[in-house]
């Protein structure tokens, strides 16, 4: 779906993306996380043309977006939709006109215009809407008819740059489980741009962490959680623990939790092994039917034994840190 390849680029001499390689395939909602800066915005960008590179390649279903003249640009960029933190709605264009814009602006010569626009305000719920001025909108409706704009086109792919992070918690809720709807209905493939773990906890099966314009780690939402590399400490909140006191040991539970499985094990350490540990540190986080995470505890070097024979009996995966 997209491929990209040794992607480079610089602005005013400083280097914002760096050998970038990445593969994005159909149907992923992907997120792409990173400080400010980090160059994620960039990145996305880049993957429908709004913005240029230095060298490598850009191929979105099989398109090498740096080979396409202004004319192809414009084409290809009409199948790709995208969506910001600010919905950058026409203030004094009512709701149908907002979404019907881009069919104006690409002179789009679709059948059955009218239903095509109810049609998607009824995917964003939002039919009750359709004659009203942005102004008469909460934040979370405008990023619904924001979403509803994007998809008139019918895109196969929809870039979302921080298209959560003005909402409220509630509300950035919402949009979210929209954003899964569209993905499990239309199939179509997600790119999310965040600065917000909650965001890729949320919705994502993949991501890649940027910084300093690097790709640092691809792959697996979950799996990169999991084993927590450092790179994610400033967004998880995980500190590096130093044990200064000799005789004990830490270990690391990596917890993978399905209907009920593991359900609670530091009870069941705590009950079946009769040992004193400390909890040092701990993250469990919801993923749509299962619940993962990691927990580190600090036992004495004499319960380890006894600690090890219990996390085996209830296959959880573990390591010594």
């Amino acid at each position: 779906m997209i491929e990209i390849r040794n992607l480079s680029k610089t602005f005013d001499g400083k280097q914002v993306l760096q050998g970038i390689d990445l593969t994005i395939d159909k149907g992923d909602i992907y997120g792409l996380v990173g400080v400010s800066g980090a160059g994620k915005s960039t990145l996305l960008r880049c993957m429908n043309g709004l913005e240029s590179f230095d060298s490598g390649d850009v191929i979105v279903d099989g398109v090498h977006i740096n080979r396409l003249n202004k004319k192809e640009l414009r084409y290809f960029r009409s199948g790709v939709g995208m969506i910001f933190q600010q919905f950058s709605l026409l203030e004094r264009k009512t709701v149908y006109e907002n979404i019907l814009f881009p069919l104006k602006c690409f002179k789009s010569k679709m059948n059955n215009v009218d239903q095509r626009i109810r049609e998607v305000l009824e995917l964003v719920e939002l039919t009750e809407k359709i004659d009203v001025l942005p102004r008469q909108l909460s934040g979370g409706q405008k990023q619904r008819v924001a979403i509803a704009r994007a998809l008139i086109m019918n895109p196969t792919i929809l870039l979302c740059d921080e298209a959560t992070s003005a909402l409220d918690p509630n509300i950035k809720q919402s949009i979210l489980e929209l954003l899964k709807k569209i993905n499990r209905e239309l199939g179509i493939t997600i790119v999310v741009v965040t600065h917000e773990m909650s965001v890729v906890k949320g919705i994502c099966n993949k991501m890649g962490v940027l910084s300093g314009g690097k790709l640092k780690a691809a792959g697996s939402a979950q799996d990169i959680f999991l084993n927590m590399p450092d790179l994610l400490d400033d967004f998880m909140g995980e500190e590096n623990y130093r044990d200064d006191t000799s005789h004990h040991q830490k270990i690391k539970l990596e917890i993978i939790q399905r209907n009920g499985e593991n359900d609670d094990i530091l009870s069941r350490l705590a009950i079946e092994t009769g040992v004193k540990f400390e909890l040092v540190w701990g993250g469990l986080s919801k993923y749509s039917d299962s619940i993962a995470g990691a927990l580190m505890i600090r036992i004495h070097d004499t319960e380890l034994a006894r600690i090890e024979a219990c996390l085996d009996k209830h296959r959880v995966e573990w390591r010594k840190v």
